[in-house]
């Protein structure tokens, strides 16, 4: 395996703004690659935030930050993630990064998603947590199994879980029997 060196980006977003966050990501990308990383790590929902306020709120106070996740939330093929994409072609770095995902085929389901994305911009990895957890039930829809994928990169295979996903023995074991090198284990950054 080679060697490689991690960039753990433990940073907090433009608090539900996906576009600032998206550059500010950006910026994380491009100074770690300088410093000669070649996998850059961001936290669970980095775009656009993770949604605190469900486990500290109760939900009848929480309409307009919903509202406003849900239009800071982001595609996995829309313009936030074609700039990452863009970002690791030009740095030639792995860049894992979580997302709060909209859906084209739903007006408010949100999931909440990290992606690998390798250097040439292509999505080697789209994963959708499983179950969100506790509160965050009030915010993202479950996920499924296709995103349980180890990327194959030049920094060796490449494979991640989202928070609680991490506790979880038979998603841990799916990556391990598809020979994991590097495991992500996001959180958010809280």
């Amino acid at each position: 395996m080679p060697l490689t060196r991690v960039a753990a980006c433990h940073v907090a977003p433009y608090f539900l703004s996906a576009r600032k966050t998206t550059d500010k990501a950006i910026s994380y990308v491009q100074r770690a690659a300088k410093n000669s990383a070649k996998l850059i790590v961001f936290p669970e929902t980095y775009i656009a935030a993770f949604p605190v306020w469900s486990a500290l709120r109760p939900p009848t106070e929480n309409h307009d930050l919903f509202q406003q996740m849900v239009k800071e939330s982001v595609y996995a093929d829309g313009e936030e993630v074609d700039a990452l994409r863009d970002t690791a072609r030009e740095t030639k770095t792995v860049i894992s990064i979580g997302i709060s995902e909209k859906s084209r085929t739903s007006t408010a389901c949100l999931y909440n998603s990290n992606l690998i994305i390798g250097i040439t911009g292509e999505i080697l990895v789209h994963h959708r947590k499983l179950m969100p957890t506790f509160f965050e039930k009030l915010t993202w829809s479950p996920g499924d199994g296709h995103g349980l994928r180890v990327a194959d990169t030049p920094y060796g295979r490449i494979g991640g879980l989202i928070c609680g996903e991490n506790t979880n023995p038979l998603a841990r074991y799916s990556l391990m029997a598809q020979s994991e090198q590097i495991h992500i284990s996001s959180w958010p950054p809280i």
